[in-house]
């Protein structure tokens, strides 16, 4: 049977890590293990947690040493679940989600397959709306034009822009706030690439997938349920000005994503016509 861990990313809002656990202990699926990385909150939410949990065998509760955001904090996560229960699949969630199906994980795991690198499914918000899968942009242009307009959103009162923004095809990705990460990502990554510390990590995670030829497969016949946005509203309240500045940050790493991706795709369209 494959040994599937989840593991839970903690700032601030322990109700909702408390939530999210009691909803994953009524599936009454055999899990490895539970790993919750309080991100180094400041409201006590690693002592409530840690008490919580202090008995269970199966619940790991860490702090860091600084909040390291969302790649860095789930990383941390993902080696100590690999490590202490010798998972072969990790389960990266939001703690602000909620499971609804019992047979949840066992559909992730039917449509997994040699060549699968991430597998998420259906999410649904408030009032059973399905949140829609990421549309990502993939030219430089497109890009640019988003780092601009972040930068624009930084620099002034935060007031927010609407710049044309559209400049090329765009592919989907799934959503960061329920990922599960298969044997075959392992084989390449160790995780998240770590330089983001908020926003644009599934842009990233795809075209870490697209490198390797791994698929991200979307399972449509399960679903979670994602509160939303829990934590930016306790940390910065969803400040846009706050936000447009993490999200700067995360956008030249995009970027450099995009350049490597197309002088990759150059270079092995060059060997191919050398050996034609």
């Amino acid at each position: 049977m494959e040994k599937i861990s989840i593991v839970l990313l903690n700032y601030l809002n322990y109700t909702d890590t408390l939530e999210c656990v009691n909803s994953i202990l009524e599936m009454e699926y055999e899990l490895a293990g539970i790993v919750i990385v309080d991100n180094h909150s400041n409201n006590g939410s690693f002592q409530k947690l840690y008490k919580k949990y202090a008995q269970s065998d199966k619940i790991i509760v860490v702090r860091t040493g600084k909040n390291y955001g969302f790649a860095k904090g789930n990383n941390i996560g993902i080696r100590i679940a690999r490590e202490r229960f010798g998972s072969d699949f990790i389960f990266v969630a939001n703690n602000d989600i909620l499971f609804m199906k019992q047979d949840y994980f066992d559909k992730l795991l039917e449509n997994y397959s040699d060549g699968v690198g991430v597998i998420g499914s259906e999410i649904r918000t408030r009032g059973n709306r399905v949140q829609r899968r990421f549309s990502i942009p993939i030219t430089v242009r497109e890009n640019l034009v988003l780092y601009k307009r972040d930068f624009f959103i930084k620099h002034t009162k935060g007031s927010w822009v609407s710049l044309p923004s559209r400049q090329g095809p765009r592919v989907t990705a799934l959503h960061g706030c329920a990922l599960l990460l298969t044997p075959d990502f392992f084989k390449y990554y160790k995780g998240f690439y770590e330089r983001t510390f908020l926003y644009s990590e599934e842009e990233i995670l795809y075209f870490m997938c697209k490198k390797f030829d791994l698929e991200q497969r979307y399972v449509r016949d399960t679903y979670i349920f994602h509160k939303e946005d829990k934590s930016s509203e306790l940390s910065f309240h969803n400040d846009n000005k706050v936000r447009s500045s993490y999200a700067l940050q995360s956008r030249k790493y995009v970027l450099w994503w995009i350049i490597k991706d197309k002088l990759r795709t150059k270079l092995i369209s060059c060997k191919k016509v050398k050996k034609i």
